[in-house]
């Protein structure tokens, strides 16, 4: 007789089979979870990179249309001079085109409006219209108010410094590099870098003063090799106990971040100077029309009539009324339509009783009103989504031509 087999799982067999069942399905879940994971995040990788591309090209856009404004801007300002030249418009009649053109906005809004104008289908309203999809704006900053340390770099400065460290400004080449001087010594100055002449910084030195530091820059970029001030002592000295010792470089600046390479210009130092120098300028004069406050204010410095103090002069009751007059000129709101010149400078700083704090008389060797805003830096920025970029750039108007370009 065949033995009849029983089919039927005992308890701790059907518990095994379960264990293997569920960790089956827990090894399934895991596997799809985590390809569901992977393929989110690589998606919002793709969208985060296409958002970041459309940020840059944003930004770029409005670097662009800026850079076209302050070309024309630049070409308006030739004309202008070319008609006061030629007679047509008289003599100290100018028109502040620089300040027109800049208060055009230059943002994505503005930008998407003009380029889907000449379309049939243009809805406003509608986001999938919008040419260029996120936030952007491109502003701009004339390289023609800053202090041209290259000015430093001209044939016989250095020399002619080091002859006549006590000359007063007064004209000629020696007035204007006196000026520069000038403009660095009241900048660094300021009571919180004290301390950056006091202490060594990483490299294990220090500038003695603002003016040992000064003399340290014209070392850079002048032609001899002897330490300014010091025609026995050799410019090359202060670097070689240098852990990474080198030499000066003994010509122009490149680059505003070539200066971190002087010796006592200390991080602190640079992210004071580094916005208020400029190596692509050679004047030392103050282009008023498109200087800002902090710039003003450095060049009413200049001014300190002798044996006035700067704490007193500047605590006046007429300092916020004259800078409030100037922004009311600016903003095209006052009777001068606009327009800020030395003239107008002048018969604001007696108008508020501020002749005896500062020489009137020599305000032309520290301002000016030719143009000289042909190189600018224009910092553009674009958003879209969580993605941002932001572009920097040298344009020289005239050429015209972008020389440096940074993308952060």
């Amino acid at each position: 007789m065949r033995r009849r087999v029983n089919h039927r799982l005992t308890r701790g067999e059907r518990g095994v089979a379960l264990l293997v069942v569920l960790s089956s399905l827990a090894l399934v879940g895991t596997v799809v979870t985590e390809f569901q994971f992977n393929s989110r995040v690589d998606l919002q990788l793709a969208f985060n990179a296409r958002d970041e591309l459309q940020a840059e090209y944003s930004a770029l856009s409005a670097l662009r249309l800026r850079a076209l404004l302050l070309r024309n801007a630049t070409m308006l300002n030739g004309l202008m001079s070319g008609l006061t030249q030629a007679g047509i418009m008289p003599p100290g009649m100018t028109l502040p085109i620089g300040q027109i053109l800049e208060m055009v906005p230059v943002e994505c809004g503005l930008m998407s409006t003009i380029v889907h104008k000449a379309g049939p289908s243009f809805d406003p309203k509608a986001s999938h219209d919008n040419f260029f999809p996120g936030e952007c704006m491109a502003t701009s900053k004339s390289e023609g108010t800053k202090i041209g340390l290259n000015s430093f770099a001209r044939a016989s400065f250095a020399s002619q410094m080091a002859a006549q460290p006590q000359q007063q400004a007064g004209g000629g080449a020696g007035a204007g590099i006196n000026n520069v001087v000038t403009r660095l010594v009241t900048l660094l100055s300021n009571p919180s870098l004290r301390h950056f002449f006091e202490q060594d910084d990483k490299n294990g030195g220090h500038a003695e003063s603002p003016q040992a530091l000064i003399g340290n820059i014209i070392d850079w970029v002048d032609l001899n090799h002897t330490q300014f001030g010091n025609d026995v002592a050799d410019e090359d000295r202060l670097y070689s106990h240098l852990k990474d010792s080198y030499k000066v470089k003994n010509a122009p600046f490149d680059s505003i971040s070539e200066l971190k390479l002087v010796y006592g210009v200390s991080d602190g130092v640079y992210g004071l100077l580094k916005d208020s120098v400029s190596a692509y300028v050679d004047s030392s004069t103050i282009e008023l029309a498109v200087a800002d406050p902090m710039q003003i204010a450095t060049g009413l410095a200049m001014l300190l009539a002798p044996g006035v103090d700067p704490a007193i002069a500047f605590t006046s009751p007429g300092i916020p009324k004259l800078f409030g007059a100037i922004d009311q000129l600016r903003s095209f709101g006052g009777a001068g339509m606009g327009v800020l010149n030395v003239q107008v400078l002048s018969g604001l700083i007696t108008q508020f009783g501020l002749a005896s704090f500062f020489n009137t008389a020599q305000i032309s060797q520290v301002f000016t009103d030719t143009p000289q805003n042909t190189w600018f830096t224009i910092t553009a920025e674009g958003q879209v989504g969580n993605a941002s970029r932001r572009i920097r750039a040298v344009f020289q108007a005239i050429e015209p031509q972008i020389y440096y370009y940074r993308i952060e």
